[in-house]
């Protein structure tokens, strides 16, 4: 009686432990497409009789590998934000000799300018050349204005990315509080490790983190420099938004904890995620282009400034073909003025379509008597034509800011300046390329140890089903044997 009593009792067990091993198996099943959902094992206890118990539900996640996912993750939406900018900005330069880029203004100008000089009395011709230029400062205010967007739409980015952060962390917390305080709730603690897994991949997407596990399966997370972002409580991510960032001027930094975690003296600063793209399009590369774009604007106002012809001369030197709001003064040599290619104008003075004179370009004059080059009124004068012809190819001093050669033609520094641009293009595109790679071998890693493979799963659930099987055959023959014992003693 003893021996079909230990039988039953295995059966049982056997019985009880198949059916938890099943229902894990089916979960599997029915959720291994979920995103971050990674496969649960059931584990196997025996009790002071010997008999087998189902244990708890365990994960098969690898934290190398979780870990290296977030990496490549945080690489990729860096890398992706900062070609997105660049390729907005690739577009205010197209093809350098097609229509609409600078450097093409700057060869249409020189080209028509050449033609007026060699028909000086020519109201046509002149008029030509100062639609030219106004093609030209057309060009560079829609440039300067696509960089300021892209400027503008980085610190909002920034902004969102913040505001992200904060709520992420939020969610982390109350994931994180019921993990580590060992309630039952409806949701099992390993589902509840995989959402907040799949809560710090979101984060990491914004800004490179790493984690390191705490009691209770608990876990404090921090940035790749080493602040602390969450550890028991979230902390606090913060970011004044820019209303509108000026030309030359940086943005303001990201701060977590009240850490300054990006710009310049930052003692921890971000190395990788959006954030840190972010700041760098809105800080580096945006501003290193919109400085070359003024350089080129201040370039076309010096040369084609008036100087005094007094013999010997007494005045400063005028704005002359090219106005901007610092009119009539000419800027320092080499020196940027931030905000000039938006502000870059054609004098009215020589618009005829404004009441202007185009002769005035020829003449001279837009700023008194002294400023005439044309002293007689000639009809054929073409010297001062022939001197800015002369000027537009010969080398100029530029601001270092720019990042480029600081002397060149203005058509040269202007062909540089769409060359720098694409060359940063083209190697966000292969960083870019490299890192959706990179990403793609770590989440295909990741898959294969922590996630479901169908195939297996319902091999399993075969093997269960026999297993299920043979013990309810068991617990039928006992159950048979009792029968037929209770009718002996009967």
């Amino acid at each position: 009686m003893a021996g079909l009593s230990t039988a039953l009792s295995s059966a049982l067990s056997g019985l009880m432990v198949t059916s938890s091993q099943s229902a894990v198996a089916s979960k599997n099943v029915t959720r291994a497409s979920d995103d971050g959902y990674t496969r649960k094992i059931l584990g196997l206890t025996t009790d002071l009789f010997g008999n087998v118990r189902a244990g708890n539900v365990t994960r098969t996640a690898e934290k190398k590998l979780i870990d290296s996912v977030n990496a490549s993750s945080s690489d990729q939406a860096g890398k992706t934000a900062i070609y997105d900018a660049l390729e907005r900005l690739a577009e205010t330069i197209g093809d350098v000799e097609a229509d609409g880029s600078v450097a093409w203004g700057i060869t249409q100008l020189q080209a028509t300018l050449a033609e007026y000089a060699a028909n000086p009395s020519s109201l046509p011709m002149a008029s030509q050349t100062i639609a030219a230029a106004s093609t030209l400062a057309q060009s560079l205010n829609m440039a300067a204005e696509t960089v300021a967007t892209v400027r503008q739409e980085a610190d909002t980015a920034i902004a969102a990315s913040v505001s992200n952060i904060n709520t992420i962390l939020g969610k982390i917390q109350e994931l994180n509080t019921q993990i580590t305080s060992g309630k039952q709730s409806e949701v099992s603690v390993p589902d509840l490790m995989d959402e907040r897994d799949a809560l710090i991949k979101q984060l990491s997407s914004e800004m490179g983190v790493r984690t390191l596990a705490k009691p209770n399966n608990g876990i404090a997370i921090y940035t790749d420099s080493g602040a602390t972002l969450f550890d028991v409580s979230a902390r606090a991510v913060t970011f004044a938004a820019n209303g509108a960032i000026a030309p030359g001027v940086t943005g303001n930094a990201v701060y977590v904890d009240g850490v300054q975690v990006t710009g310049a003296g930052s003692p921890m600063p971000l190395q990788r995620g959006s954030i840190v793209a972010n700041v760098t399009i809105r800080d580096q590369l945006a501003m290193t282009y919109e400085a070359q774009l003024d350089e080129v604007a201040r370039g076309l106002v010096q040369l084609f400034a008036e100087t005094d012809q007094s013999d010997p001369p007494t005045l400063d030197a005028a704005t002359g073909l090219f106005s901007y709001n610092g009119s009539p003064t000419v800027p320092p040599t080499g020196t940027r003025y931030p905000g000039m290619a938006a502000q870059l104008r054609v004098n009215v003075l020589f618009d005829a379509s404004k009441g202007g004179n185009p002769m005035l370009l020829r003449d001279g004059g837009a700023n008194g008597a002294a400023y005439v080059y044309n002293s007689e009124g000639e009809t054929g004068f073409q010297a001062r034509l022939d001197s800015l012809t002369s000027l537009l190819s010969q080398n100029q001093s530029f601001d270092p800011s720019s990042g480029l050669s600081g002397s060149a033609p203005i058509l040269s520094f202007s062909t540089q300046s769409a060359g720098w641009l694409e060359q940063r293009r083209s190697a966000a595109a292969r960083d870019l390329d490299s890192s959706q790679a990179t990403l793609q071998r770590a989440s295909e890693a990741l898959s294969r140890k922590s996630g479901v493979n169908i195939d297996e799963e319902m091999a399993t659930l075969l093997s269960l089903e026999k297993s299920y099987q043979a013990s309810a055959k068991v617990m039928t023959t006992v159950d048979n044997m009792l029968s037929i014992l209770m009718d002996i003693v009967r």
